[in-house]
C-alpha cells in the first residue's frame, strides 16, 4: 500500500504506483498497456497467451497497472 503524505500532484502519484505489470498467473506475459480507440483515459493489459483470456481494463494507466498486478496474481479471473 502506498501511503503519500502532504499534496502530492497527480503525476508524482503516478510515476510512484506505476511500474511494469507483473507476469500473469498462467505464467505467461502481460501486453503493453494499450490506450483503447475512441476512450478517453482508458487501458487495457491482457495476458499474451490466447487460451488464458485474463485481461484488465481500466480508467488511467496507472490505476489499470495496479489492477493488473492485484488480480493477476489470484485464483480469480
Amino acid at each position: 500500500m502506498l501511503l503519500l503524505k502532504g499534496k502530492t500532484k497527480q503525476s508524482e502519484i503516478e510515476k510512484t504506483v506505476t511500474e511494469m505489470p507483473v507476469s500473469c498467473r498462467c505464467g505467461g506475459k502481460p501486453t503493453k498497456p494499450l490506450a483503447i480507440a475512441n476512450c478517453q483515459n482508458r487501458w487495457v493489459i491482457r495476458c499474451q497467451i490466447k487460451q488464458c483470456y485474463a485481461y484488465n481494463i481500466g480508467q488511467g494507466l496507472a490505476d489499470t497497472i495496479q489492477g493488473w498486478n492485484r488480480l493477476s496474481t489470484h485464483f480469480y479471473r
